[in-house]
Formats: C-alpha cells, sequence, structure tokens
C-alpha cells in the first residue's frame, strides 16, 4: 500500500529524543521505512520543524539544528518544511510557594522569563495531509506524533476519504490518537540507535562533507 510519512518534529524530540543527544543524528527516511508495517511501500518523508531562536544555556542549539537540516537535505528522502518559532517574554508564577493540597501555584510572586512557542508546523501538517488525501492515489497516511489538535483532519481522513492513518506515538504514554487512528503504535524506544545518519556526509560537488556534532556523539549505554 503507497504510504505517505508525516514527523512532528517536535513531538519526535520531546517524546524520544530529548534525553538522548547520541539519537539526535536521526536519519528520518530510515526511521520511516524500518517503522512501516509489511506490505506498505513508502512514497514520500515529510519532516515539519521550525527554526529555533537562540537558548541562553546554549548558544550552539540553532547552528547544530541548521548542521541537522543540511546534513538530512543532503542525505536525500525527507521534504523539510518549517514553521515559525517565537520568542516572547512574559509574567509566568514561581512554582517554589505551592500548596500541598489542591497544587495551587502562588500568583502573587511571578517572575520574568523568556517563552519559546512554535508557530504553524500543526497548520502546515494538517494542510500537508488533507492536500495529499485529496489530490494525490496515496492510500495511507503515517503520522509521528502525540499531539490530539490532529483529531480533526485524521477523522476526515480516514472516516471521510476512507483511507488508512497510521499513528506513531513517539511518547512513553497513550495518546487520544489512537482513538482516531486505523492503527496506532508506540515507536520502540531504541529505534532510534538503528536509524542513524552516517557520520560523515557529502555535500555539493567540491568535497565539502557535513560531521556529525561532537556533542551528539554515539556512546555505550
Amino acid at each position: 500500500m503507497k504510504t505517505n510519512f508525516y514527523i512532528d518534529a517536535g513531538n519526535l524530540y520531546f517524546g524520544l529524543l530529548r534525553k538522548r543527544p547520541d539519537y539526535k543524528w536521526l536519519d528520518l527516511a530510515s526511521l520511516a521505512k524500518s517503522i512501516l508495517p509489511v506490505g506498505h511501500t513508502l512514497v514520500s518523508v515529510k519532516y515539519f520543524t521550525s527554526n529555533i531562536k537562540t537558548f541562553p544555556h546554549d548558544q550552539s542549539a540553532i547552528e547544530r539544528q541548521n548542521l541537522y537540516l543540511q546534513a538530512l537535505s543532503a542525505h536525500g528522502g525527507v521534504d523539510i518544511i518549517l514553521g515559525t518559532y517565537n520568542k516572547n517574554k512574559t509574567w509566568l508564577p514561581a512554582l517554589d510557594k505551592r500548596c500541598l493540597s489542591c497544587d495551587a501555584v502562588d500568583d502573587r510572586k511571578l517572575l520574568h522569563v523568556m517563552k519559546f512557542e512554535e508557530k504553524r508546523t500543526d497548520v502546515n501538517i494538517a494542510t500537508e495531509m488533507l492536500r495529499d488525501a485529496y489530490t494525490t492515489e496515496v492510500r495511507s497516511f503515517a503520522l509521528i506524533s502525540g499531539d490530539s489538535d490532529f483529531t480533526a483532519p485524521l477523522d476526515l481522513i480516514r472516516k471521510e476519504l476512507n483511507k488508512q492513518v497510521i499513528v506513531f506515538n513517539p511518547k512513553d504514554r497513550p495518546t487520544d490518537l489512537r482513538f482516531h487512528s486505523s492503527v496506532c503504535i508506540d515507536i520502540p524506544r531504541d529505534l532510534p540507535a538503528r536509524c542513524q545518519l552516517p557520520d560523515e556526509i557529502p555535500i555539493g560537488t567540491h568535497g565539502r562533507k557535513i560531521h556529525r556534532p561532537s556533542s551528539w556523539a554515539i556512546h555505550p549505554v
């Protein structure tokens, strides 16, 4: 069965990669091929992310993300679709005086913090899935995400268009999307270790190579 694969970068990162830097040099095309059920033929892999803003505690984060996106493009097999990443200052309640009986927060003490918010990614994913569902002959749509915001487009594809929806859950807890999919599969926690990009990837025609960031090096577990 012809299958398109859609990857929610934020959900994948926080579900599987955040605490494992050695997993972050991830070959998304290989991951998609490895996890699809028998009988499915991979047609395309679409990766939805945003260019992050600089984090105060990690000034090199932008450089590593840019390097990874270049590596994905050079290695091939993945379409990258970018949203936006907003950085705003706001006031939030401090957590040092929590009510033990009701879990309330003492909102009399506020902290001025930097809040990072990803924009347009969910809309981009839903739009691409629906466009492909309506305009292509693909019969199966695979999504890596546990975000319940996708319930409406998944229901439409599955119920109205009578096409298969496979949800791959990257989180370590159940997702509500299991009720809105044809099949819901938990991604094995160790699968990214088996789907890594080469440590060196040629780019262009002048002998230049992209290298895995040293902070993402593979270490024995």
